[in-house]
């Protein structure tokens, strides 16, 4: 995943210092997607993931929304339109996330673009 890879490459301490592993699944018929963060590089596969600390799942266009959208305090932020969109996929369910809300807001930090 693209988005992944440019966000990565922006901050490298940050996604090493992460030490989880994510799973992002999509509710078309696509593969889920295993992204582990460790300590000596980022490895993004398709497949399921074998522990996940956190998994999201939604339709794949909710899913590059929510990941690409402007964040406020590691959450999508209520003051852009774009943010206000996602929060909106996470209050009413459309994008579903399994994990600590702490986990998520760090995994979106690294990604984000």
């Amino acid at each position: 995943m693209a988005i992944v890879e440019r966000g990565v490459n922006r901050r490298p301490a940050e996604a090493r210092a992460l030490g989880v592993e994510v799973e992002l699944r999509m509710e078309e018929s696509y593969p889920p997607v295993r992204i582990v963060f460790a300590a000596d590089g980022v490895l993004v596969e398709d497949g399921p993931a074998h522990a996940p600390a956190l998994q999201i799942s939604g339709a794949l266009p909710d899913l590059v929304a929510l990941l690409v959208t402007p964040l406020m305090g590691g959450v999508p932020s209520p003051i852009n339109p774009r943010g206000r969109a996602a929060l909106g996929m996470l209050a009413s369910r459309r994008v579903r996330i399994q994990g600590g809300l702490g986990l998520m807001r760090s995994f979106l930090g690294v990604i984000r673009l």
